[in-house]
């Protein structure tokens, strides 16, 4: 397990699933939550990598999907890739609970969908004259809309030489990652003053080739 060097700090609760409606069954994977079962249910941010055809070195983004453990969302992360099928893996992964000043919580129905605050994904780049390539740094930030999250975002790169554009996994866009996660799923932003560290696992696994 690691804590994240460029990550915003986010921490380890989690909330209780709740179904939409009488009946619902949401299946998540290999294990299905069901009304009536206390499942602890996570937003996850994952770092995934793959080959496309065409490219030359492999291809990675970061997208948000919500389990009881990582393993539950597998499938979903399946469904989002848009390269080779086998060659998807995943390189970081953990659950945010605490981001911003804001504690995460996350539901499976249609509560505080007009809430004014919004969780957003930054990944800022920039670059070192001493490494031949373009460096990257996640950030994740709780605003209003998404030009004052880049505002914001755009002021904590000082120590880089040049920073410049923000790719929010789209060049010049920053991600509101409650719509992002779809399947009915909210976050709920509550103020929380006392910091929480982003505790996040990064290795090789290869859920593309997993059955």
């Amino acid at each position: 397990m690691r804590r994240s060097g460029g990550l915003r700090p986010a921490g380890r609760s989690a909330e209780r699933f709740r179904p939409r409606r009488d009946g619902d069954v949401y299946d998540r994977g290999p294990e299905r939550l069901r009304q009536g079962t206390p499942a602890m249910v996570k937003l996850f941010a994952v770092i995934v990598g793959g080959e496309v055809a065409g490219c030359h070195v492999e291809l990675h983004d970061t997208r948000f999907v919500a389990g009881e453990r990582i393993e539950d969302c597998y499938e979903a992360l399946k469904a989002q890739w848009w390269g080779t099928p086998e060659s998807l893996h995943l390189d970081a992964w953990g659950p945010l609970d605490w981001a911003d000043g804001f504690r995460i919580e996350i539901f499976n129905e249609a509560a505080d969908q007009d809430q004014a605050q919004r969780l957003w994904h930054l990944n800022l780049g920039g670059y070192d004259p001493a490494q031949f390539e373009e460096l990257h740094r996640n950030l994740f930030m709780v605003a209003p809309d998404w030009r004052s999250a880049k505002t914001r975002a755009l002021a904590e790169v000082k120590d880089w030489t040049s920073p410049h554009k923000d790719y929010a996994l789209d060049v010049e866009r920053a991600i509101d990652v409650g719509a992002s996660l779809g399947e009915g799923w909210r976050i709920r932003l509550t103020p929380s003053a006392e910091p929480q560290p982003f505790i996040f696992e990064a290795r090789y696994v290869p859920i593309g080739r997993l059955k």
